[in-house]
């Protein structure tokens, strides 16, 4: 097992993650947003105090509203004034105090226009907004994954918020933009379902990789060269086969959605990073691979001249990063080696892409996050990478390390020959694997993470960890691994499979997948 800090410093996040909702509750400070001047259903307010005692009792900081608010500085009253002028913020801003950096607040009800909580936040991107609100009309317990999805995303729109919480009497479902509906009993381990299904999607919300996070190559790439080409045609020959699979769905245009007026538009826009709206999953190709070296406990002491335990999981050496992890066979030790991946470019259609307008090319080379282009394609405010651009890697970089590891014991795996040869597909969507349709060598794993963003660094996190435990789980255990599922609870599942037309012959059997949480309560412990 690695540990956490040797996983972060493989994956490039610079600053320690909280992963324990205990721990995630104890770092919030919350506020209730006033809502006097709007009427709210006794329903409403009768939950309002119970999430508020339970969240005290998780040990959440509760602050008054008026604690909760700052002036706001002269530099950036005088940088809104500017932007106002040129026409890059819409009429709509509200004046006087806002709420603090880093203050989530709770607000009831439909609130009022010009005066909902995100008009009184100081940073539109740094403080969370959850909205209690009555339960929409047919949503229930048997309601499909589209009339979830589509309800969520009108509600985010429409009340500003980035979770929304919708009561009745009875149950509750929080919908964030992990476009995902668990649903829960009022009066059923309400503070347990709070700590482990509300905080995680507080403490890590949604945050969307920015290109200046990436060193953008300067060399572009061919998706019809050599290296490239067989990838590519791997995207489009899959497409209608993943197409009848129905877990790929159109998303949703940002313009679509019910925003109150053209300012809360643009707030929208800014969660989003200037993206155009928000789509289902993802489908990558990892590049063939060069894996690292691997080196026992002699060979590492002839390589660099002391006894492996003396070092940490995690070291570097003349350049390179390596990784140290115990074994059934003993302490081993791998080369960390850059990995290359196609993925395709935020709001692409996944399932029939244009190769040189969608694709885009990442990699992650010594922690450090990289961006290549399609020739003939320049750079534009909409060409964004994939949400999920940390966890596609963080699973890029695991195939490599478990490939390595294999190939020092089995130079004939499968599994090795796929990532050092082919590469591997990495897909994800909005549901889960029927657990009796799981293909042999296939390991399942992170049904038991706790529920957080997509995009966050804990969501990287879980993926490369949890598959390196369960590899190892597997390897010391003598049997064969040739892929895995990770199960992401209140978002879906990604798989590593040989490649995406095999994916979509897989998923073409009936029965194998659906959109939504159907599946996910056979493998929850």
């Amino acid at each position: 097992m690695l540990s956490q800090q040797a996983v972060e410093k493989i994956l490039g996040i610079e600053n320690a993650t909280l992963l324990d909702p205990k721990d995630m509750a104890k770092k919030l400070v919350i506020t209730f947003y006033p809502h006097e001047k709007h009427k709210v259903s006794e329903n409403i307010l009768s939950f309002a105090n119970k999430f508020k005692e339970a969240l005290k009792n998780i040990g959440v900081t509760i602050i008054p509203y008026e604690e909760s608010l700052v002036e706001v500085p002269i530099k950036r009253k005088l940088k809104i004034l500017f932007y106002s002028i040129i026409g890059k913020i819409p009429k709509g801003l509200k004046k006087g105090k806002k709420i603090k950096r880093g203050v989530s607040v709770i607000t009831l009800g439909e609130g009022i226009t010009g005066d909902l909580a995100m008009d009184n936040t100081l940073g539109f991107a740094q403080n969370s907004v959850i909205t209690i609100l009555d339960m929409p009309e047919g949503i229930g317990h048997d309601t499909e994954f589209h009339e979830h999805f589509n309800t969520a995303m009108n509600l985010f729109a429409y009340h500003m918020t980035n979770i929304a919480i919708v009561i009745d009497k009875e149950k509750w479902i929080p919908y964030n933009f992990n476009a995902s509906h668990p649903i829960y009993l009022i009066d059923e381990n309400l503070e347990k379902n709070i700590l482990k299904g509300v905080i995680p999607k507080i403490a890590a919300p949604i945050k969307p990789p920015k290109l200046s996070e990436f060193k953008i190559l300067k060399e572009k790439f061919d998706p019809f060269d050599k290296e490239h080409k067989h990838i590519t045609d791997d995207f489009t020959e899959s497409g209608s086969m993943l197409e009848k699979t129905n877990l790929y769905p159109p998303g949703k245009l940002l313009d679509s959605l019910p925003f109150r007026n053209d300012f809360y538009k643009w707030i929208g826009k800014i969660h989003l990073d200037h993206r155009n709206g928000m789509s289902y999953g993802f489908l990558a190709r990892q590049l063939p691979t060069k894996l690292g070296s691997v080196y026992d406990s002699i060979s590492f002491k002839n390589k660099f001249s002391k006894n492996i335990e003396n070092f940490n999981d995690f070291f570097s050496h003349d350049n390179e990063n390596y990784i140290i992890i115990d074994t059934a066979k003993g302490k081993i030790c791998i080369q960390i080696t850059p990995i290359w991946v196609l993925a395709q470019k935020s709001g692409s259609k996944k399932t029939n892409i244009n190769p040189e307008r969608d694709l885009i090319k990442i990699g992650l080379v010594e922690g450090k996050m990289l961006i290549q282009i399609p020739k003939r394609l320049k750079i534009t405010p909409d060409y964004k990478p994939s949400f999920d651009t940390k966890v596609i890697l963080a699973h890029a970089i695991g195939n490599a390390i478990i490939a390595s590891l294999i190939r020092h014991f089995d130079p004939n795996s499968k599994f090795v020959d796929n990532v050092e040869e082919r590469g591997l597909a990495i897909a994800h969507w909005h549901g889960y694997i029927n657990p009796e349709m799981i293909p042999d060598g296939w390991s399942v794993y992170g049904e038991n993470n706790v529920p957080v963003s997509c995009s966050t660094p804990q969501s990287a996190i879980f993926a490369l960890s949890g598959k390196l435990n369960k590899f190892l789980e597997i390897f010391n255990n003598n049997k064969k691994y040739r892929g895995d599922i990770h199960i992401e609870p209140h978002h879906g599942n990604n798989i590593c499979f040989d490649s995406l037309k095999e994916l979509g012959q897989f998923l073409s059997k009936e029965n194998t997948s659906r959109l939504g949480n159907h599946f996910l309560n056979f493998y929850k412990q």
